[in-house]
C-alpha cells in the first residue's frame, strides 16, 4: 500500500459535526414515526428500530461512497487499513459497533488517534480501517 495522507483529529471532529447535523433530524423523524405507529409512546423496540435504521443509513454511505456526508465534505474517506482499497462490509459493521466501544470510556477511543501513529481510533482498529484525505 502507497504511503497514504491520513486524516487528523480537527478535519474527522468537523466531519462527525456534520454527519450529527443531518442524522439528528432523520433520527428525530423515524422517532416520530414509531411513536405515532405506537399511539404516541416510544417504546424500547421502536427507539432501537429508529437506532438501527440510522445505522443502516451510515453503513450504506460507507459502503458505496468510502464516507458519510460529512466525511466527503471535508475530503476524506474510509480505506482498509491493510490493502488501501474498499473495506469489506462485514468489516465496516464492526468498525460501526466499534463506535459503541470507542464512547463507552469517557469517549477515549475517539481520542485514541492523537496518539497513534496510524491516527486510528478504537472504532478503526477493530474495523481494520484508516481514514484518509482524498486528493481533489
Amino acid at each position: 500500500m502507497e504511503q497514504q495522507d491520513l486524516a487528523g483529529f480537527w478535519r474527522r471532529a468537523f466531519a462527525n459535526i456534520i454527519d450529527l447535523i443531518w442524522l439528528f433530524p432523520l433520527a428525530m423523524l423515524l422517532g416520530a414515526l414509531a411513536e405515532a405507529v405506537n399511539g404516541g409512546a416510544m417504546s424500547g423496540a421502536a427507539e432501537l428500530m429508529s437506532n438501527v435504521i440510522t445505522g443502516l443509513v451510515v453503513l450504506l454511505f460507507w459502503v458505496e461512497r468510502g464516507g458519510t456526508p460529512g466525511k466527503l465534505a471535508l475530503g476524506i474517506r474510509i480505506i482498509d487499513a491493510e490493502t488501501g482499497g474498499e473495506v469489506p462490509i462485514g468489516r465496516l459493521v464492526l468498525r460501526y459497533i466499534g463506535y459503541l466501544v470507542s464512547a463507552i470510556p469517557l469517549g477515549l477511543g475517539y481520542f485514541w488517534m492523537l496518539w497513534d501513529d496510524r491516527r486510528q481510533t478504537w472504532h478503526d482498529k477493530i474495523g481494520g480501517t484508516l481514514v484518509v484525505k482524498v486528493a481533489r
